[in-house]
């Protein structure tokens, strides 16, 4: 499982969304924000171990850049709306090292992709576009 995830979505991130998203993962993970780096820092139950960073989106109006990047419309289908729309675009990363941390950041991009109307790719050596949950999250995390 890779340790960085990209959410596309059409809607900008509500922030009351994007914490519900961490509550919904484990209602005991703590969220701290840091505005020094620009992200959000969730930390394990036990307030001490960083599973993930959420920085902050960004807009992004350049058409064809989902394409560009990836190589691929990351899942989304343009055809319908005549080309690619504007999008926000926020990256997450799990601390390496930790299988939970990965869960936590894979199940939290897919969450967030759902609630902004958009999707969620992992990074590795080809980017995959985060399908169904029971395929990519751990036994611990699926529901």
């Amino acid at each position: 499982m890779s340790s960085r995830y990209t959410v596309i979505s059409l809607n900008e991130p509500d922030p009351a969304a994007l914490a519900w998203a961490v509550a919904d993962i484990n209602p005991d993970f703590y969220l701290v924000i840091n505005p020094e780096k620009e992200q959000w820092e969730v930390y394990d139950t036990d307030d001490t171990t960083l599973l993930f960073l959420v920085d902050t989106p960004y807009y992004v109006q350049v058409p064809g850049e989902i394409e560009r990047l990836f190589g691929s419309t990351a899942g989304f289908d343009f055809e319908p709306i005549g080309g690619e729309p504007p999008a926000y675009w926020m990256d997450v990363s799990a601390v390496r090292g930790s299988e939970r941390a990965e869960s936590a950041a894979a199940k939290f991009s897919q969450l967030c992709a759902h609630l902004g109307l958009g999707t969620a790719v992992e990074h590795g050596p080809v980017f995959t576009h985060l399908g169904d949950a029971d395929e990519l999250l751990r036994p611990e995390w699926r529901d």
